[in-house]
């Protein structure tokens, strides 16, 4: 497989950026609104966090399967993994914390010393504490952080030491995911190590390896079954027919979708309008922030006009356009922070 820019990942990247804003304009009218967003039609966006652990599991084996087993890389690998995920977070954290110290709102008793080192290190943290002082997404960068590690393994090490390794802990996920053995109770470390969401990891490097190894000549049908899968289990996730494991509803569906778009990218030049590719760009810093823009603008909105939850069509329209702004201001982030941070790291990596 050759290595070649994938412009439709970048543009997964967006629409899963996109899925978890729907979800939080949702999420957020009903705290501070006490309102649902478009009937709730939306809570499936959730989902869009099953689809950037899959698209982050197959650009890692994309980009360094040829890494693995050379310890030599292991500096650049980790330096890159850094700088693509720590400087724009602590921006963006940083600024979430200084507003709220300085306007009084969003605090936690529980937010000492130890909960702001956990947060700026991303080491595993309780959810309802992220959700107040510190960013509420910043749970899934935990599981990054923990896949980087990994997959730095397996470049540090001989496959002869790394395989094994990496067996061992996958067999753990696959007992904890059939329940076989409850390994995650009451432990957030443990949580994280063996949770079913890393199983989208492996499925992403699954698919970026059946690429490398065979030639995918159905591309389009392979999309069409993802999306036929996943809007089935939209569905299925608003009217709550089945109690499945979103690694199967929407991680298997993500890496279908995932697989048949490179196996076409492959085969032909796709056109893809450059606000597509640039919102993919952006989707890092949309992620990031786009809560804290969705959460203030409403609690704004509320103060200056406290009736609007009357007007349910106006309410709903108002909620299209404030995930909007958010998504802009995502993508004024982007271009004016989190770009010039990564061109200024990018030197130091080339010689790394």
């Amino acid at each position: 497989m050759s290595r070649k820019k994938l412009n439709l990942i970048q543009v997964l990247r967006g629409l899963a950026a996109v899925l978890v804003v729907l979800a939080h304009t949702d999420l957020i009218f009903n705290q501070n609104l006490n309102q649902n967003f478009f009937y709730k039609v939306f809570t499936f966006g959730g989902s869009g966090v099953d689809f950037f652990f899959v698209l982050s599991g197959f650009i890692m084996f994309y980009i360094h399967q040829h890494d693995i087993g050379h310890s030599n890389k292991v500096g650049t690998f980790f330096f890159k993994r850094f700088t693509r995920i720590y400087p724009i977070y602590w921006v963006i954290l940083t600024s979430k914390i200084s507003a709220s110290l300085i306007f009084g709102y969003d605090t936690d008793s529980q937010s000492n010393i130890g909960e702001y080192i956990k947060a700026f290190l991303l080491l595993p943290q309780d959810r309802n504490i992220l959700s107040t002082i510190f960013l509420g997404v910043s749970w899934t960068l935990s599981f990054e952080i923990f896949f980087y590690l990994l997959f730095g393994l397996l470049i540090w090490l001989k496959p002869k030491f790394s395989f094994p390794i990496i067996a061992a802990w996958l067999t753990g996920v696959l007992l904890n995911f059939f329940g076989i053995f409850q390994l995650t109770q009451n432990n957030l470390w443990m949580q994280m190590i063996f949770a079913d969401y890393n199983l989208e990891f492996i499925f992403g490097c699954l698919a970026a390896y059946i690429l490398t190894k065979y030639q995918i000549k159905y591309g389009m049908p392979i999309i069409c079954i993802g999306t036929f899968l996943y809007t089935l289990s939209a569905i299925n996730y608003y009217y709550s027919i089945i109690t499945i494991s979103s690694v199967i509803t929407f991680g298997i569906p993500s890496t279908l979708i995932v697989l048949g778009c490179v196996a076409l990218e492959q085969k032909k030049n796709i056109n893809v309008p450059n606000l597509l590719l640039y919102i993919g760009n952006a989707s890092y810093s949309i992620y990031l922030a786009h809560g804290f823009f969705i959460n203030n603008i409403t609690k704004i909105i509320l103060k200056l006009k406290p009736n609007i939850t009357d007007n349910l069509l106006a309410l709903n329209l108002l909620g299209i356009i404030i995930g909007i702004i958010a998504i802009f201001c995502g993508c004024l982030i982007y271009t004016y922070i989190e770009k010039p941070l990564f061109l200024m790291f990018k030197p130091k990596v080339a010689t790394t």
